[in-house]
């Protein structure tokens, strides 16, 4: 249940950094294994935790200076004490902390979140201060408190404040230490919450999907056998798979608990008659923020969507597309729509709205009907505020235009809602394999929608859910699936599952989001937004807009409204509203025509002059025109557009970018347009660029753009735009490129705190890992580089000292000095990616070079690539051998 059996081959000699062992030892002879480790953009540590206490034995007393964005993991104690000891982790001392203050620059309206973590000691509470440095009398600005129920809390700085450099204090609440971490957002936009804790896999207790051997040798055989094996028969999901329950004779030997229910199932998969057998996984909505960030967009929806759809380059796509994906459904597959059948939904989806199903099962459903029924309506959550998750999916997809509100990418075509998420935003994979099913059969063996949008995930691979695609993918389907939010490229299904266009998220500037998946799975990318980034320039987070519902002041019951959401689930209904757009022009699409053009370079901004792809964002984000275009049979013929339609210029990122400007069609039936005149909207003295002189004509043209860097403030964006005006056939018109610049300094003051390296046996002895080996290091220039020396056998032996065998290679920061890496509030990397652990072998002899990893305070969602691998339960972290430097050999862990 805890060991993935797969171990890493890595080559002799690979090429790459070794680098000391940053323990104190003198450089080894030779290397068993080295490598860097990366450290997430923004991340910063506090200067004085329990970890430096040790060694330093001083808190500081000076604030420490931040930057207007960034995530930090500190450390408050109100006394000095020990953890308490056992026979796996023994007791270590913490130090008295009682205050830590920030200087921070802010402008009205940015929040800085702070998420609270107990420690080995016990629960703990801590306070947080806004002040005025200049005005250190006055009271707080604002405040708040963590308690017993109580971990994330957030103050912000008021609109009627001036921009400048302000104090945040993060007292100790009492004599326990705590951890917490602070994040900062946006201006006028609340922090999201990340995952700084290691999530199991969610799924229902006492209930698996077993798929049974055929047996027609005698009716009742299935039953027959089920029984025998501790199962009751919940429902039939179609082509032989079944949900199951454990048998009330079962349970009451075992109990029905998360743990009981992973022995039962292990038991079920060494059965002859039982093909497979999985837990009920719970599916839940690919959103970063469990409620709307701010109020609604009220005076002007549609601005409030200008970035996303101006990225994705849908205004061109509009004028491109005949009929807006009319005659095209889709269907969305999530937690239903706000409103009742048959024609009051959302005002904005109400002319769009078809013929939809709920099957959402008794245990997760809220909606006063409990079980599957035909009316998807969306009632909200009956705990907590209500985000309207499948509402603001389908607006992105599908909003009319209507005069009122905004609207959605293919605004014409039908949305087919399929309510599969309850309360909460959870549903089971029984119940999402039931309605994939009904989609994929209008009753006759014709799907009911030609795009299927799957804004949900977190679930391990399950054979079921892959053949059910695939039968809907023979009959002409489509599927996009949110590649899921948990920044990390382990896999996530149903996006990762093969006939599926997985979509990444990214922000205002195309850079991928931090919180968005990726990896070699991930098909395209799409605007999804990040509220930590503004990375367009207008002055707010990059946040999506579309249709929810919110109840507003004076009113008991929920209203229609617009709101404002990131996450991957934000980005793929982008990439299924263009592929209605497509489909619209020709029905014949397919997922294998699609994905042909997909790799081709057809229907994306590419990175690079041809068609390629990378881990971040697949074969390139999505560009709405060009995929209209591929797909139109008698396109516009003296429509300019340009590639990229936004440009970002970063000292972190490209520094320069030659800017395409082509006529859309077919080279041999485009007109020729003549260019006008070039200018910049706003002057820009950061911005250097070449364009074709006024008179130009043609049917492609080149821009550059370079970026002056000392023009630009430090941690600064600005931003203008390109206004290429041109003659085409029957008009004049005017292409606009907007262009943001944007110095920054992040990467060498990147600092997570000093990290231990570990070599740890994978197989542990309870819920404790046993280190074998381990280096210390320290950060420089913004990342970490270890190393470990072959095990000589001759004493004395120094930590970093690794015999041959196989390993788990880990680190991370022991900030409270518990004595353990990895558990919440922490820094932590594992190889190759958090999360999804490889075993890595040592062979004497040969050494291992070039090693990469990544160090963040979040926790990735643990996603098993193979439904033969369990969630691992009960980890807490892993054991650091000797949190002291490590000047001297030991020889006690020979």
């Amino acid at each position: 249940m805890f060991r993935k059996s797969l171990v890493v081959g890595l080559a002799v000699a690979m090429a790459g950094c070794g680098g000391g062992s940053g323990d104190g030892e003198s450089e080894p002879v030779d290397v068993a294994l080295s490598g860097i480790i990366d450290i997430e953009a923004g991340t910063r540590v506090d200067a004085d935790t329990a970890d430096s206490l040790m060694l330093s034995g001083t808190p500081e007393t000076a604030p420490q200076s931040l930057p207007g964005e960034f995530i930090l993991a500190g450390y408050v104690s109100g006394s000095s004490g020990f953890y308490p000891g056992d026979s796996d982790v023994p007791s270590t001392e913490y130090f008295a902390d009682t205050e830590d203050v920030f200087s921070i620059p802010m402008v009205p309206g940015q929040t800085v979140s702070l998420q609270a973590f107990s420690t080995r000691a016990g629960q703990s509470s801590l306070a947080m201060q806004l002040r005025d440095p200049a005005d250190t009398a006055a009271p707080a600005i604002d405040s708040d408190a963590t308690n017993d129920t109580v971990s994330q809390i957030s103050v912000t700085l008021p609109e009627s404040e001036t921009e400048g450099p302000y104090e945040l204090e993060v007292l100790a609440g009492d004599a326990r230490p705590l951890l917490y971490i602070l994040t900062t957002s946006a201006a006028g936009l609340s922090a999201s919450q990340a995952a700084y804790e290691w999530p199991n896999h969610q799924f229902a207790e006492g209930e698996a999907i077993v798929l049974m051997e055929a047996r027609k040798d005698f009716p009742g055989a299935v039953a027959a056998q089920m029984s025998a094996l501790g199962m009751a028969k919940a429902r039939g999901l179609g082509r032989g798979l079944w949900q199951v329950r454990m048998s009330e004779a079962l349970s009451q030997g075992q109990g029905r608990g998360a743990e009981q229910t992973l022995v039962w199932i292990e038991r079920l998969r060494k059965q002859a008659s039982v093909k497979n057998a999985v837990p009920n996984y719970l599916a839940e909505n690919q959103v970063t923020s469990p409620t709307p960030i701010n109020e609604p967009i009220y005076a002007d929806p549609a601005q409030g969507q200008q970035w996303h759809y101006e990225l994705l380059n849908a205004p061109i796509a509009w004028q491109l597309s005949s009929d807006a994906g009319a005659e095209v459904r889709v269907a969305v597959l999530d937690t239903g729509l706000f409103g009742q059948p048959p024609e009051n939904w959302h005002l904005d989806l109400n002319a769009n709205v078809g013929d939809g199903y709920d099957f959402v099962s008794d245990e997760y459903d809220n909606d006063g009907d409990p079980g599957p029924d035909s009316n998807p309506s969306d009632p909200g959550n009956s705990i907590g505020s209500s985000v309207y998750h499948g509402t603001h999916v389908a607006g992105t997809v599908a909003a009319a235009v209507n005069g009122t509100g905004g609207g959605g990418v293919a605004f014409n075509s039908t949305l087919v809602p399929v309510r599969v998420l309850g309360e909460g935003g959870t549903g089971s994979s029984a119940d999402l394999l039931a309605a994939l099913n009904w989609v994929n059969d209008d009753g006759t063996g014709k799907p009911r929608a030609e795009v299927i949008n799957l804004s949900l995930g977190g679930l391990p691979y399950i054979q079921s859910l892959q053949d059910t695609i695939n039968q809907g993918t023979d009959r002409g389907a489509i599927y996009v699936a949110a590649a899921g939010n948990a920044a990390t490229n382990t896999p996530s299904y149903p996006a990762a599952f093969a006939n599926v266009f997985a979509v990444s998220a990214v922000d205002g500037a195309g850079v991928l989001s931090s919180y968005s998946n990726f990896g070699s799975w991930v098909d395209l990318a799409a605007p999804g937004g990040d509220a930590s980034r503004d990375g367009n320039a207008d002055g707010r987070g990059d946040l999506v807009s579309s249709t929810s519902a919110a109840v507003l002041d004076g009113d008991t019951a929920p209203s229609a409204t617009y709101a404002l959401l990131q996450g991957t689930s934000m980005a793929a209904p982008h990439a299924s509203g263009v592929l209605a757009l497509m489909k619209s022009e020709n029905g014949l699409l397919d997922y294998p025509a699609v994905n042909a053009m997909l790799q081709a370079g057809k229907l994306t901004v590419s990175s690079c002059d041809s068609a390629c792809r990378n881990d971040e964002l697949g074969w390139g984000l999505m560009d709405a025109a060009k995929s209209v275009l591929a797909a139109s049979a008698a396109p516009v013929t003296d429509l300019l557009t340009a590639s990229p339609p936004i440009v970002t210029l970063s000292t972190e990122g490209a520094t320069s970018v030659s800017v395409l400007l082509e006529v859309y069609g077919d080279p041999e039936s485009v007109s020729t347009v003549r260019i006008e005149s070039v200018e910049l909207a706003t002057p820009a003295a950061w911005l250097d660029w070449t364009s074709p002189p006024p008179g130009s004509s043609g049917t492609s043209f080149s821009i550059e753009m370079s970026l002056i860097p000392e023009a630009l403030e430090e941690g600064v964006s600005e931003r203008t735009s390109l206004l290429v005006t041109y003659q085409g056939d029957l008009e004049q018109r005017t292409l606009e490129i907007p262009v943001i610049g944007q110095q920054l300094a992040d990467q060498a003051l990147r600092n997570a705190g000093r990290h231990f390296v570990l070599l740890v046996d994978p197989v542990p002895e309870g819920d404790i890992f046993t280190t074998v080996s381990q280096a210390t290091v320290e950060v420089d220039n913004g990342q970490y580089q270890f190393s470990f020396r072959p095990d000589d056998g001759i004493e004395p032996r120094y930590l970093s000292e690794v015999p041959p065998g196989t390993y788990f290679l880990v680190a991370g920061s022991d900030l409270d000095n518990d004595g353990l890496i990895c558990h919440a509030g922490e820094a932590c990397a594992e190889y190759p990616v958090s999360g999804l652990r490889e075993e890595i072998t040592i062979t004497a002899g040969e050494a291992i070079q070039g090693i990469r990893m990544t160090t963040s305070y979040s926790r990735p969602t643990i996603s098993a690539q193979s439904p033969d691998v369990l969630p691992r339960p009960g980890f807490e972290g892993y054991r650091v051998l000797s949190a002291q430097p490590d000047n001297e050999p030991t020889k006690s862990i020979r």
